[in-house]
């Protein structure tokens, strides 16, 4: 059997997309068009590819299935062109779809990336970051080709590798209101699983603030406005850490889907990050 590189097209606008309207437009084709090349694909499969609710269009497990295949032969085939157009032998290019959460993409992820987008210029870097909770639907719908997650993804097919552990601790400015404590949203449960975990309770008079991301809240200990729980590898001069608490640590895993075939740009990143990261977090 041969798939339609036409119908794998249309398959992964709509799966970028997430929406049957928006992609027939990115592809100048009508949407009974777009729906017909959808519905040849599922016929020639076997099988149902997307789900519709209110929030767009979702690939089902096989579909899922189908996008990682898509974004291998995207990777593969941006890999073998670039082999016949090189005049150097080893450079690399195509997308690169990674994702992690606040305290690690820019402080940790980026850097580590650093070395191998200066030597390629034609790396697509697609780095996302997300909440903790939203991070395994960016791997499983194939949004992300890597992500960092702080518990192992559990689901077949996906590996864990763990790089390294952040080390929360208590946070403040000389000026910071000691009742006062900062987290990203009302769902952030990072300063009341910190007192949890130290077995105190929570000070008097205890109110918290939310400030939207990690470099906020650092923005916010650093002008006063409360205490906050941060890695150890983000605290900047003008912060310290507060006295009569110990250090928590929270561990980091690298998740990515076992495939058989991987680029040679997914394997330098994969290398890549799991050495800067495991230097900067080690055990």
């Amino acid at each position: 059997m041969s798939l339609s590189s036409l119908q794998l097209d249309a398959f992964l606008v709509v799966c970028r997309a997430q929406n049957f309207t928006r992609a027939a437009s990115e592809l100048g084709v009508t949407q009974s068009a777009l729906s017909q090349r959808i519905k040849n694909l599922e016929d020639e499969l076997g099988s149902t590819l997307f789900t519709r609710d209110p929030s767009g269009a979702k690939p089902t497990d096989v579909g899922q299935r189908l996008l990682r295949y898509c974004h291998a032969r995207e990777g593969l085939e941006a890999e073998f062109v670039e082999s016949l157009k090189s005049k150097s032998t080893g450079d690399l290019r195509g997308p690169l779809r990674i994702a992690g959460f606040s305290t690690i993409t820019r402080s940790l992820i980026l850097p580590a990336l650093k070395p191998l987008l200066l030597k390629h210029d034609h790396i697509q870097l697609e780095l996302l970051t997300a909440e903790l909770s939203q991070l395994p639907e960016l791997l499983t719908n194939g949004r992300a080709d890597f992500v960092f997650v702080n518990e192992p993804i559990r689901r077949q097919g996906v590996l864990n590798t763990l790089v390294g552990y952040e080390r929360n601790v208590l946070i403040q400015s000389r000026q910071s209101r000691p009742n006062v404590f900062l987290d990203h949203d009302e769902h952030d449960a990072t300063t009341l699983d910190y007192f949890k975990s130290q077995g105190k309770s929570l000070p008097k008079g205890f109110r918290r603030m939310f400030v939207g991301d990690i470099d906020a809240i650092l923005e916010s200990v650093h002008m006063g406005l409360g205490r906050a729980v941060a890695p150890k590898h983000l605290l900047t001069r003008g912060v310290e850490v507060v006295k009569g608490f110990s250090e928590v640590r929270v561990p980091v895993h690298l998740a990515y889907f076992e495939q058989p075939f991987y680029t040679q740009l997914h394997h330098g990143a994969r290398a890549a990050l799991e050495t800067a990261l495991r230097e900067t977090l080690r055990a």
